[in-house]
């Protein structure tokens, strides 16, 4: 759903697969047949592959790299599955390597599916780094975190707990159960809780599959069967949609808190409502900035986690919390006095 922070424009119609964003069956324009390509070279094209086309978090996020893009003379290609697709996003990546493009910054649906692809692009001289979430280490240079994954769940464990108190049965749902940032969440969100809550009781997790219908009747027959329970944990912005829907459809608005990762366009009408009461992101467009300029420092042969900082244009300098991986920032929360000062 990870980590993030400044973030996205996710409006989702429930239908979401209908929000199609043009996936070109023309990937990229075909680079040089060299294995490796020489520092500064002209016209270099970054593809900057997410999750899935459709959903406008990632669009925003492409907003964010066609801004660097433009600012630092790259071509951006963006190009991904049109939904949550592993085996669509391990093809695509595969076709990217063909067609030799100069550097690869995705967002990985699954960390292991993709490291064998993602690794044989650095084979052939492609630069590679992954944002939101992750791969294997080796199937790539670097990691933008779009927020550290304890500060996220320990923001969200508190939410719940300001808003449903620190004892009862809750339930948890995820869009999925191999993406890198969601398992993260997930853990860092239960060590909270075991933490400083030890009252809550996390009952089960339940899996939206990304898709806001099936989010939905899932957490509609579990609230149905379990009317006790005092909150929901969501842990994606697709996820966020599907339990405020549930909670709205079973007049529940009040009685259960809502605490997780949600979107600002796509959750506004639940916060104006009082479904939602507060919703924890960063800002999609920047992640998608910070990115292309990661990728930007790659090819010039510039990224140099020695320095213990990436610089990332109108950002400043983002530092780095491992020698492999680069933090955006601290977590945004969303909540009716804020939530219109932010489009995406």
């Amino acid at each position: 759903m990870s980590n993030d922070e400044r973030r996205p424009s996710r409006l989702l119609n429930t239908t979401r697969r209908q929000a199609m964003m043009g996936l070109g069956g023309g990937l990229l324009a075909g680079a040089s047949g060299l294995l490796a390509r020489p520092a500064f070279a002209a016209n270099q094209t970054v593809a900057f592959v997410p999750k899935f086309t459709s959903d406008p978090y990632f669009v925003s996020a492409n907003q964010g790299a066609q801004e660097a893009g433009k600012e630092l003379g790259l071509t951006v290609q963006y190009n991904g599955p049109v939904d949550a697709n592993v085996a669509g996003q391990v093809d695509i990546v595969d076709r990217l390597v063909r067609s030799r493009v100069d550097a690869i910054s995705i967002c990985a649906l699954d960390p292991t599916a993709l490291a064998p692809s993602l690794m044989r692009a650095q084979q052939k001289g492609i630069k590679v780094n992954t944002w939101d979430a992750d791969v294997k280490s080796d199937a790539r240079q670097v990691f933008l975190n779009q927020a550290s994954y304890d500060a996220i769940g320990e923001t969200i464990a508190d939410i719940m707990a300001k808003g449903a108190g620190t004892s009862g049965d809750f339930l948890m749902v995820t869009g999925s159960l191999t993406a890198s940032n969601m398992l993260a969440w997930m853990k860092a969100i239960q060590e909270t809780v075991a933490k400083k809550y030890p009252d809550m009781h996390i009952k089960t997790t339940l899996l939206g599959e990304q898709d806001i219908e099936k989010g939905k009747n899932v957490t509609l027959n579990y609230l149905r069967a379990n009317p006790d329970t005092k909150g929901v944990f969501t842990v994606d912005g697709i996820a966020e949609i599907s339990v405020a829907e549930a909670v709205k459809q079973l007049g529940m608005s009040g009685k259960i808190t809502i605490a997780g990762i949600g979107v600002p366009n796509a959750i506004r009408p639940y916060i104006k409502d009082g479904i939602i009461k507060d919703a924890v992101l960063w800002s999609p467009v920047d992640i998608g900035y910070a990115a292309l300029y990661i990728s930007k420092a790659q090819l010039d042969g510039t990224f140099d986690p020695a320095k213990g900082v990436v610089k990332a244009g109108r950002l400043g300098d983002l530092k780095f919390t491992a020698k492999d991986e680069v933090l955006l920032g601290p977590p945004l929360v969303f909540n009716k006095d804020n939530i219109d000062k932010y489009n995406f």
